[in-house]
C-alpha cells in the first residue's frame, strides 16, 4: 500500500513540474533575425522524363544533390521539386529556368562555379553582430558542408548601404555553392533582397574581400 502511494505521489510531481527551458537553434535564430514571411511553395507536378523512362540530364544532376522525384531539395525537403535547366543568354552568362513552369528565375550564372559564395545586402551597415557568422553558417549548412564564413563590412562614408556588408561562405564542393546560390539569390530577407554570386577562391584565400575598382558603379 505504501509503495503504491509513493508511486502515485511521484507521478503527480512529474506532471506538475514545468518542462526544461528550450535552447534556440541556429535556424530559429536565423528566422527571427530576418522575420521571414515566405509562404510555403505550392506543390509542383513531377518532372518529365525522357521517352525511354530514363532520367534527364537535369534530373541526374539533382539526384547527385540528393533529390528524389516528388521531393524537394534540402534537409527538410523545402527546396525545389523539379529540375533546373541552364538557359544561355550570351557567351559567358546564363539564367536558371524551372523545368516544370518554364519560368525564368532571377539567378545569374556567370563563369564557372566555385566553392565560395558571396552574399550581398543580407544585412545593412551596423547590423553585424557576434551571432551573425554562426547564424549564416547554420542556415547555409542545409545546402552542404560549410567550411568557413567571413563577414566584411565597408565603413567608408557615403558607400552604398546595400553593398556595404559582404558575407562570404565557403563550401566543400562547388555543387553545394550552386544549390545555395539558386535558393538565396533574390530571396527577400529582413526587408532586403539578397544578391548571391560565386567568388574567386584564390582571392578569398588571400583575404582579398573588398570590391575591385569598377565593380560598383561610382566607386
Amino acid at each position: 500500500m505504501k509503495r503504491e502511494l509513493d508511486k502515485r505521489r511521484h507521478e503527480e510531481k512529474r506532471e506538475t513540474e514545468p518542462p526544461p527551458p528550450l535552447n534556440i537553434s541556429g535556424e530559429e535564430a536565423w528566422k527571427r533575425r530576418g522575420g521571414r514571411s515566405r509562404s510555403a511553395s505550392s506543390s509542383s507536378p513531377p518532372p518529365e522524363t525522357s521517352p525511354s523512362g530514363q532520367m534527364t540530364a537535369a534530373e541526374r544532376m539533382m539526384a547527385k544533390m540528393g533529390w528524389k522525384q516528388g521531393q524537394g531539395l534540402g534537409k527538410s525537403e523545402q527546396g525545389i521539386t523539379t529540375p533546373l535547366m541552364a538557359k544561355k543568354t550570351d557567351r559567358r552568362a546564363g539564367v536558371i529556368v524551372n523545368a516544370s513552369e518554364n519560368k525564368v528565375k532571377s539567378v545569374s550564372i556567370s563563369g564557372e562555379p566555385t566553392r565560395v559564395l558571396l552574399l550581398i545586402n543580407m544585412v545593412g551597415p551596423g547590423e553585424v553582430d557576434d551571432e551573425l557568422e554562426e547564424e549564416v553558417g547554420s542556415e547555409c549548412g542545409k545546402y552542404g558542408t560549410v567550411t568557413r564564413v567571413l563577414i566584411f563590412e565597408i565603413t567608408e562614408a557615403n558607400f552604398p548601404t546595400h553593398e556595404a556588408v559582404r558575407i562570404f561562405v565557403q563550401f566543400s564542393r562547388p555543387e553545394e555553392t550552386t544549390k545555395a546560390l539558386v535558393d538565396l539569390d533574390g530571396r527577400f530577407f529582413g526587408g532586403r533582397t539578397v544578391r548571391a554570386t560565386f567568388y574567386d577562391e584564390v582571392k578569398f584565400s588571400k583575404n582579398e574581400l573588398a570590391p575591385v575598382p569598377g565593380e560598383i558603379p561610382g566607386y
